[in-house]
């Protein structure tokens, strides 16, 4: 059991987990999502306290050494580095969501796990939060091993562009979504929480899509407004409004 801090080992892990490429899961159900998915464990502690569980290669530390790594105030006993799946940018073959500047991880978060429940499997991210911030991971609940999450930059939407994509986005003088009809193959665009979408975006778009408000309410949550929208267009009237 290593039981310093001062470990070369656990001084090695340190730096490891500042590396953009690193996520570092102190969530026994992230974990277990990642391991499912056959994500690279790269390295993975414990206490004795679960020594059972996971490989017998795993390295067994103290409480004060996991302390070190772990982000909550009440420790699981496990700490697992996984590596980044790089996902090779290519055009979906399904309903897809592209998310331009958000920058609260909780909202990317969300989105990504809301996407995941909505068959939207392809997700890409232009210039937002990062999806290895400790907060992104955690607002996914585990839903980010199960997608293609690509992080991008502005240069995309030219890449977008030629897709040749139906491209639907989030605006509060579009369309009402619960209004409207769906094919499948469809893009939908979720805007910076306090600017919205690009004109770039906008000058590419198919339409505009909004959800009706009551109340003299203007918005919502960009992560709510997000998953209505992709929910309504998955599951909107049982299904009857998504067609071939």
């Amino acid at each position: 059991m290593i039981t310093s801090v001062k470990n070369e080992y656990i001084k090695q892990l340190k730096k490891l987990k500042q590396q953009k490429d690193i996520l570092c899961l102190d969530n026994r159900k992230l974990i277990d999502e990642a391991i499912k998915n056959k994500w690279e464990i790269v390295h993975l502690i414990k206490t004795e306290q679960i020594c059972k569980k996971y490989t017998s290669n795993d390295v067994v530390v103290s409480n004060n050494v996991l302390k070190v790594f772990s982000n909550t105030k009440s420790s699981q006993q496990v700490i697992a580095f996984v590596k980044l799946k790089k996902q090779i940018l290519k055009p979906p073959n399904q309903n897809f969501l592209v998310l331009d500047n958000i920058q609260d991880p909780g909202n990317v978060g969300t989105l990504i796990r809301s996407a995941v429940g909505a068959n939207f499997l392809d997700i890409y991210l232009i210039d937002c939060a990062s999806v290895t911030l400790d907060k992104t991971i955690r607002s996914t609940m585990g839903a980010l091993f199960k997608c293609n999450v690509y992080e991008t930059d502005k240069s995309f939407i030219k890449v977008l562009k030629s897709w040749n994509k139906k491209l639907y986005i989030a605006d509060m003088n579009g369309k009402d979504i619960y209004k409207s009809v769906f094919l499948n193959n469809i893009g939908v665009v979720i805007g910076n929480e306090g600017h919205g979408v690009c004109e770039d975006l906008k000058n590419i778009a198919t339409d505009k899509i909004s959800i009706p408000m009551q109340n003299n309410l203007e918005s919502l949550n960009a992560g709510v407004s997000g998953s209505i929208i992709i929910y309504q267009i998955t599951y909107g009237s049982g299904g009857k409004n998504v067609r071939s």
